[in-house]
């Protein structure tokens, strides 16, 4: 069935619309899926900030090219339908990847972030343990952190022993005059 002009144009449109605002996207095969498949797909991508949607292969592969993203031939060949991460791209993958699980018919083909590609499972299931970017800000900022604790801890060392040492004199003074007074 042919696509008119206008409405290839519309889809192209819709699609480039979508990646201007996308971190990534998990390339998937939907042979043989329900709506009830699809919709429990798209449900779970939308808590993660995520969208899933059936591609037309050659216009979302001009709208990848417009938009800067890597467009691989090979994962764009037959039924195609794309996870699309507008939040974390990794949350994205971890979330294709359990629905994979849970569906044998949902078949991960690969990934792409940018103009990185990443081909198969394996490398989908490679990109889910990436951190967020909230995780990985916290262990830069600890990083960070942590040297100075360090050094505070170590300035406050010799002020803590001389602390001490004070204390036990003062201690064994007054321990000293209160035996001298008992006499």
């Amino acid at each position: 069935m042919a696509i008119s002009k206008e409405k290839k144009s519309e889809i192209l449109d819709g699609y480039l619309k979508i990646l201007a605002n996308a971190k990534g996207f998990i390339v998937t095969e939907y042979r043989g899926f329900s709506m009830k498949n699809f919709n429990a797909t798209r449900a779970e991508l939308r808590k993660i900030d995520g969208r899933y949607a059936v591609t037309k292969n050659t216009i979302f592969k001009r709208a990848l090219v417009e938009t800067g993203f890597a467009a691989p031939d090979d994962l764009f060949a037959g039924p195609t339908a794309v996870a699309i991460a507008l939040g974390d791209l990794s949350s994205a993958a971890k979330t294709i990847l359990a629905r994979a699980k849970d569906d044998e018919l949902l078949i991960v083909k690969g990934a792409v972030m940018g103009d990185i590609v990443f081909r198969g499972k394996d490398q989908v299931e490679v990109l889910s343990t990436l951190p967020t970017l909230d995780e990985a800000r916290a262990s830069l900022i600890g990083t960070l952190i942590s040297p100075a604790q360090g050094l505070v801890s170590l300035l406050n060392q010799p002020a803590q022993g001389i602390a001490q040492i004070l204390k036990a004199y003062t201690d064994k003074l007054e321990g000293g005059e209160s035996s001298t007074d008992a006499a």
